[in-house]
């Protein structure tokens, strides 16, 4: 399938929280993160 190589891409990739962060103001990504990873706690 990608014998020769990547495919030629036309677009870009952004995640779901950088777009969250941009849309609701946020400083951090972490603050719109589900499960953000935060030292001391454990998340799911």
């Amino acid at each position: 399938m990608l014998r020769d190589g990547v495919p030629p891409s036309s677009g870009f990739g952004i995640g779901l929280e950088r777009l969250l962060r941009y849309i609701v103001g946020s400083k951090y990504i972490w603050e719109v993160e589900p499960f953000p990873k935060l030292p001391g706690i454990v998340s799911p």
